[in-house]
């Protein structure tokens, strides 16, 4: 499959990030080897700020999803025709991804138009949806779909550091064992792809597929971090990172530079620079792009000033996301967008960026809010 595009179409597309919240219960100590350990203080995720998101409801682990799906002429991805968010009862409601036939949002003949996204409530740390594909066709075109058809399982790529690598998780997978729990449990078909190999050799009673492609201490680009023989991702792409062929890629990186950096507007033209190799490299993939875990109030061996430093960075590098997924999507290149800057402060381990299990569990159920839908059976 080619991805789908014309010139014509490409100044009309939009492309929308919204949050998407998971009411994952909180299950899932240190994996950290000796150099995952020396890379733990500059492990990072998004700060504690911003949290303008939080909306009015009952009280509960609420989630709402809200966007418009990929949709229009030939299978263009577009962000017309989603549906919107809105505050309502207690509990969870993820977002739907529906195919309504005859509908392609405002652009598109006689195909269906993807929203991912049904209302539903957030309480006292409620959480936005998040972005949408739901690739739909137009005249002549057929539906955008990562995952196989033929009841394959659908590969799926965890890139990123040692957040993506589970450090400080009990049972060395981080979110990726979480996942596959919700995974199994709808009775879903996915493997991991990836050159590294961490966590169970069971979840759920099924063989649990260890590879990823989390490198601790790494960053964006070669030559930032804070530590001596770390490297940076985009030297992975496109070997070893796709060599197992992936069909969605779960990208979740920039913890590393916030400290060394401070630079929030150059990590932001980075990671530009890095989803568009993916997706040259990967034309047909999905990239699933996250708005980075919290850094917290406190860090191994920073000072306050410091702390506060990187937490400004990170805000501004979340910031950026949701354009940088805009622009790669009016350019026919597949993205839709997670906002993981949300979790609570608990979710983390003490003085470190790196999630505990409950922080984990927390990442699991965004990934899946926004993959449930295109996931096989």
């Amino acid at each position: 499959m080619s991805v789908e595009g014309d010139a014509s179409m490409a100044n009309r597309l939009t492309g929308r990030v919204v949050a998407i919240a998971a009411a994952a219960a909180f299950a899932v100590t240190a994996c950290a080897s000796a150099r995952s350990d020396s890379a733990d203080a500059s492990e990072a995720g998004s700060s504690s700020s911003g949290r303008s998101t939080e909306s009015a409801g009952a009280p509960g682990a609420g989630v709402a999803g809200s966007t418009a799906g990929f949709s229009g002429v030939g299978g263009v991805p577009s962000a017309q025709g989603g549906a919107s968010q809105s505050a309502g009862g207690a509990g969870e409601s993820a977002g739907r991804l529906d195919a309504s036939a005859g509908s392609a949002g405002d652009i598109g003949n006689g195909g269906a138009s993807g929203s991912l996204g049904s209302s539903g409530s957030s309480g006292n740390l409620g959480r936005s949806g998040g972005s949408g594909v739901g690739g739909a066709s137009g005249s002549g075109g057929s539906a955008y779909q990562p995952c196989p058809t033929s009841g394959e399982a659908c590969k799926l790529l965890p890139f990123g550091d040692s957040i993506t690598e589970g450090v400080k998780s009990s049972d060395k997978a981080g979110y990726r064992s979480q996942l596959f729990k919700l995974i199994v449990a709808a009775q879903q078909k996915v493997t991991f792809t990836g050159s590294l190999s961490a966590g169970p050799t069971q979840v759920s009673g099924q063989t649990f597929p260890r590879m990823h492609e989390g490198h601790a201490g790494w960053t964006i680009d070669p030559g930032l971090s804070e530590f001596s023989g770390y490297g940076g991702i985009s030297s992975l792409v496109p070997s070893p990172a796709l060599d197992g062929k992936p069909q969605i890629i779960l990208l979740h990186i920039g913890a590393n530079e916030l400290f060394p950096t401070h630079d929030g507007v150059g990590m932001a033209m980075r990671l530009d620079s890095l989803v568009d190799k993916i997706a040259h490299a990967a034309p047909n993939a999905l990239i699933v792009l996250a708005q980075i875990t919290p850094v917290g109030s406190t860090n191994n061996g920073h000072t306050a000033a410091q702390v506060d430093a990187a937490n400004a960075a990170q805000k501004l590098y979340n910031s950026k996301i949701p354009g940088i997924i805009q622009a790669h999507v009016a350019k026919g290149q597949h993205l839709i967008g997670v906002d993981m800057s949300q979790m609570p402060l608990t979710g983390l381990t003490p003085a470190s960026v790196h999630p505990n299990d409950q922080g984990y569990a927390y990442m699991a159920g965004i990934w899946y809010a926004a993959l449930k839908d295109l996931l096989p059976r």
